[in-house]
């Protein structure tokens, strides 16, 4: 038996190995910030064993002239492997904020890039929601870093020019609070204590 469950291993891991192809993927050869427009000089290539459905999700050398001059979507660490969500292009109405919280007002200090927060304000015994399903882009960790200056916690935000202005007005007006709403339904109640309508 024990023969019989080596034999099965081997040959599954040779039918795994069968559907994988090695291709020359993009990857980042320095710290890309978000915002930057993708030039050719941050990119290189790199051979890896990849599964169909995973090979589609990178970004290959046919591909690559496309992208450059687009937008970076996310800070893109050195030695991560690009995939076309990274970008958007130049003519895009997203623009990304920088927001200073506490990390007890933002899930712990949990957050990551890629997950979608709430933005709640509260002020004199009312909340109130600004704004929903941002995703994340970059997350400050305090540490000096420059989203939020040395020693300030700061999540950086996707979001449009009407957003911008109320979270804006939102920090001078009260405490505000990020929710990971990464995957939840929006919310059925946008004001507490709810506003009785005419």
């Amino acid at each position: 038996m024990l023969v019989a469950g080596l034999v099965a291993v081997v040959l599954n891991f040779a039918f795994l190995r069968s559907q994988q192809n090695t291709v020359n993927v993009a990857i980042a050869v320095e710290d890309i910030p978000a915002g930057a427009r993708l030039e050719t000089d941050m990119i290189g290539f790199t051979p890896v064993h990849a599964q169909s459905d995973v090979e589609d999700r990178m970004v290959g050398t046919g591909e690559m002239d496309g992208l450059i001059g687009m937008v970076v979507a996310r800070s893109i660490p050195s030695g991560t492997l690009l995939s076309e969500r990274d970008f958007v292009l130049p003519s895009s109405t997203v623009r990304a904020m920088s927001i200073p919280v506490d990390p007890e007002h933002a899930v712990g200090g949990a957050l990551r890039p890629g997950d979608r927060v709430d933005i709640l304000q509260s002020a004199d015994g009312a909340a109130r929601y600004v704004l929903v399903g941002a995703e994340v882009l970059t997350v400050g960790d305090g540490t000096g870093g420059a989203l939020g200056g040395a020693g300030r916690y700061a999540v950086t935000v996707a979001l449009d020019a009407q957003s911008a202005l109320e979270v804006a007005a939102a920090l001078s007006e009260g405490t505000l609070d990020l929710v990971r709403s990464t995957g939840s339904a929006p919310p059925s109640i946008l004001v507490y204590p709810p506003v009785d309508q005419p």
